[in-house]
C-alpha cells in the first residue's frame, strides 16, 4: 500500500522493483499495489501513468525502455505494469485501511502531520500490516510515537538501500 501516492511515481517504482526482482516468475504471484491519496487530480495523473522526459531523466535508460513507451514528448508506463497498481481515493486519517498487507510504503507523508496524528496513522499502518509485514518510511520520518508496535529491520542501511534503488532506476 502506498498511502499519499500523489502522482504515482512511488507506486510504479515499487511495481518496477518487484518486477525486476521476480523477473519471469512475476506471473507466478498475485501482485497488487494499492496507491491512495485524497487529491483526485494528482491521482488522475497517476492512473494515466504519463510522465515528462525530464522527470525520468535520472532513471536508468534500460528501465525506461523496459517499463515505459513513448507518448509524444513524454513517457507512459506500460500496461502490464499499470495493471499491478490500483489507485483509489482514501483519506488516510478517516477511512479504514487495507489489511493483511506485506508492505506499507509511506515515504514523506508523516512529515506533514503533527505528533498525535502521526501516532494515529502509525497505529493504522500496524493494523494494516500482516505479521512480518514491512513499513517503509522516508529518511525524515520515524515510528517513535508508536515504536512499541514496530521492530526496526535495519535503520542504518535504509538510506543506503534507498540510494542504491534510486540509482538503479
Amino acid at each position: 500500500w502506498v498511502p499519499g501516492c500523489a502522482t504515482g511515481e512511488e507506486a510504479y517504482t515499487i511495481a518496477i522493483l518487484i518486477s525486476e526482482y521476480l523477473g519471469a516468475a512475476r506471473s507466478d504471484y498475485k501482485i497488487q499495489i494499492f496507491a491512495t491519496d485524497i487529491d483526485m487530480s494528482a491521482m488522475a495523473i497517476a492512473r494515466r501513468g504519463v510522465y515528462s522526459a525530464a522527470s525520468l531523466g535520472e532513471v536508468d535508460g534500460a528501465i525506461v525502455q523496459k517499463y515505459f513507451m513513448t507518448a509524444g514528448d513524454a513517457y507512459e508506463v506500460v500496461k502490464p505494469l499499470r495493471e499491478l497498481v490500483v489507485f483509489a481515493r482514501q483519506d488516510l486519517v478517516q477511512d479504514p485501511p487495507f489489511v493483511r498487507l506485506d508492505l506499507v510504503s509511506c515515504r514523506n507523508v508523516l512529515i506533514y502531520f503533527q505528533n498525535p496524528l502521526q501516532e494515529r496513522v502509525l497505529g493504522t499502518f500496524h493494523y494494516a500490516l500482516a505479521s512480518g509485514g514491512l513499513l517503509f518510511l522516508g529518511k525524515s520520518e520515524s515510528v517513535f510515537q508508536q515504536e512499541d508496535l514496530f521492530d526496526t529491520v535495519n535503520r542504518d542501511r535504509s538510506e543506503e538501500h534507498t540510494s542504491e534503488l534510486q540509482s538503479r532506476l
